[in-house]
């Protein structure tokens, strides 16, 4: 193994203010200490009750060898760590652990691993001297009990007072929902849920404030679950903490299951406030067990074709040893540093699937060739409401529902008299059995179709089992063409997301039902469950067309 190519000599001494600034993130070019890897370093464990490590240069923190909670997170001398709270724990912490230590190149790095035996999880935390960043893995090598695996990091909110608005749920007066959706006085909402963001788009996140910045950055996210539209809890200001979280998997809308192995790395950077830039951590496979570095893994690279209309295309892999994706450039993706083993690779266009999946296997050292091709769904020939893209994008409150209840006092209505097919924007992005199904949506025939109409509605996700029904004239849809959705045992878009399995239902309504001129299509909302306004069965929308059958 390779000693750390980034540590400095013991006796440095500590970087200004503004040098430590721009070191955060483990930027810094410096000088090669003598030393060995991993093995060749000095592992302990401690009889002490806590581990501290001191990087030099502002930032120092505490183990606690007990459980393996991260007690203490300095900042310039200044303690982040909220009162009573962990700076950092998997879950909600441990009552014990075992923990050992281990330094590398004179005492200039250090690994402290934490583990669980009963749960399976092992939580590392490595640290070096001249660098603002304590790096994370989580090894998890059994199924969980509850369902969720987490690093969370609990700070003072009176510090980093710069946080997203929409999760800041100090000062709130009432509880909407559960007991993580509240609600001010004004009736404006806020959750932990409004400040996620999209895998594939993933930026360091944290707050700031006082001269002090915490921020998480996530990694590649490679052995989380969900694909690369994918998002979860982030930052939440409670009033009491700011916790900042890192989610590797969660029962929250989620379309995968758990993936067992070593999460990570990922990272907890301190500033002066800015947010730090993601960079390489290939660097720790020669300190983190199990962690391949580069050089041990594979890549993908092809073209990719269809219909897109103008959307931008992903390609994404998913298998038991870990999800990797990337973007269509020009009709050609590269993914890189991927594990080896075998995947399924989807074409999205949007955040939708399109074309056959194929399966592929990819080894270490070695560029996998891949080839695929796919097209949205051809647009309705009598009317299109909507984009078929995977997103109710386009409806109304979509352009709210990620950082806003659909209760809101910011929501435009969800209920109206009527709708025309001629205005999208006035069309509600989801349906709620209890608060407005069944819809009403007028279209116009210049003549009636022979062999009557097909009406297709696509539907991102839903709740409770709710699924679209449809009544046009003489016609109701039969029970058979609305056939329950998977079940993903979640609340959906009152968490602030639409992303589920995309599904189509498909409705063929006979000319008898139809005239000439303007005719009215009811959607309902259908389940075997109940429940009350937004936490009755929904569905959301994607795209709803009509075309001669």
């Amino acid at each position: 193994m390779t000693p750390d190519p980034q540590s400095p000599s013991s006796h440095r001494r500590p970087a200004s203010r503004n040098r430590r600034k721009a070191l955060a993130g483990g930027l810094a070019t410096v000088a090669v200490l003598a030393g060995a890897g991993l093995l060749g370093g000095q592992p302990w464990a401690s009889a002490a009750s806590s581990i501290t490590f001191d990087t030099g240069t502002g930032v120092s923190f505490v183990v606690n060898t007990t459980n393996g909670n991260l007690t203490s997170l300095k900042h310039n001398g200044t303690e982040l760590t909220a009162s009573g709270q962990a700076a950092g724990q998997f879950e909600s912490g441990w009552s014990s652990a075992t923990v050992t230590g281990q330094t590398f190149n004179n005492g200039s790095s250090i690994l402290v691993s934490a583990t669980n035996s009963s749960i399976g999880v092992t939580q590392y935390y490595f640290a070096r001297k001249n660098d603002n960043t304590i790096y994370l893995a989580t090894n998890i090598t059994k199924a969980l009990n509850p369902g969720e695996a987490r690093f969370i990091s609990r700070l003072k909110s009176s510090l980093l007072t710069t946080s997203p608005v929409a999760a800041r749920t100090a000062g709130t007066t009432s509880t909407v929902e559960g007991s993580d959706v509240f609600a001010f006085a004004n009736g404006q909402t806020a959750s932990k849920f409004f400040s996620s963001q999209r895998l594939i788009t993933q930026q360091p996140f944290g707050a700031s404030g006082n001269g002090h910045g915490a921020y998480l950055i996530p990694g590649n996210n490679d052995m989380t679950s969900g694909g690369p539209f994918f998002r979860d809890i982030e930052v939440n200001d409670t009033g009491t903490a700011v916790n900042i979280t890192h989610y590797m998997f969660s029962g929250h809308q989620q379309t995968e299951a758990l993936r067992l192995g070593l999460h990570g790395p990922y990272a907890l950077a301190l500033t002066d406030g800015a947010a730090p830039a993601p960079h390489s951590t290939d660097f720790l496979s020669s300190y983190i067990p199990g962690l391949l570095s580069n050089a041990q893994r594979g890549g993908v690279s092809g073209t990719a074709s269809g219909s897109w209309n103008g959307l931008p295309a992903t390609v994404g892999l998913a298998g038991a040893n870990g999800q990797y994706w990337g973007q269509v450039k020009a009709g050609q993706f590269v993914i890189g540093h991927v594990k080896p083993g075998t995947y399924t690779a989807t074409l999205y266009a949007g955040e939708l699937a399109v074309g056959a999946t194929k399966s592929i296997a990819v080894t270490a050292g070695a560029t996998t060739p891949l080839t695929l091709t796919g097209s949205v769904p051809s647009a309705g020939t009598l009317f299109q409401v909507g984009k078929f893209d995977g997103t109710p994008a386009g409806f109304l409150n979509a352009d709210k529902i990620e950082t806003e209840h659909p209760s809101d006092s910011r929501m435009s209505s969800w209920k109206a008299s009527g709708y025309s097919v001629t205005d999208a924007a006035k069309f509600p992005m989801a349906e709620f059995k209890s608060v407005n199904s069944p819809m009403a949506l007028n279209f116009s025939l210049s003549s009636v179709p022979s062999g009557g109409v097909k009406l297709r509605i696509g539907t991102t996700s839903s709740f409770a089992g709710g699924r679209p029904a449809v009544t046009v004239g003489s016609y109701s849809s039969p029970s058979s063409a609305s056939p329950a959705p998977a079940n993903l045992d979640s609340r959906n878009i009152t968490r602030g997301t639409w992303r589920g399995i995309n599904t189509t239902y498909t409705f063929t309504i006979p000319a008898s039902a139809l005239k000439t001129g303007t005719n009215t299509l009811s959607i309902s909302t259908i389940s075997g469950s109940s429940g009350t306004t937004f936490l009755s069965p929904n569905f959301i929308f994607d795209a709803l067309a009509l075309d001669p059958a």
